[in-house]
């Protein structure tokens, strides 16, 4: 199922580069890894996200740990909330680079 997932991305990438943020590779081997990358991390924030949602805890003040009381009990790594928070700011550095329209 996720290496279904990387190849759509993969497929999607090809198709409509202007969605992703990062510009997909024309190399075949590299291409595979931003389609897995890609998923990784979509994978990540869907994971966090609904752990968030259930518990009502925005990611970005969640703490490493075991989080149950829900649904499902949740692992939440500190390397892997650090590198979600990693990403969202660089992706707010990055849109407060952008030029305005």
């Amino acid at each position: 199922v996720i290496g279904m997932l990387n190849n759509l991305v993969c497929e999607v990438a090809c198709s409509f580069p202007d969605l992703f943020y990062n510009q997909a590779p024309n190399d075949r081997a590299e291409m595979k890894e931003f389609g897995a990358a890609s998923t990784m991390c979509m994978r990540s924030y869907g994971v966090t996200g609904l752990a968030a949602a259930e518990h009502g805890i925005p990611f970005c003040s969640m703490q490493a740990g075991h989080l149950s009381g829900g649904r499902i009990s949740y692992e939440v790594s500190g390397d892997m909330l650090r590198q979600l928070t990693s990403n969202v700011a660089e992706l707010a550095e990055r849109l407060n680079e952008a030029p305005q329209p």
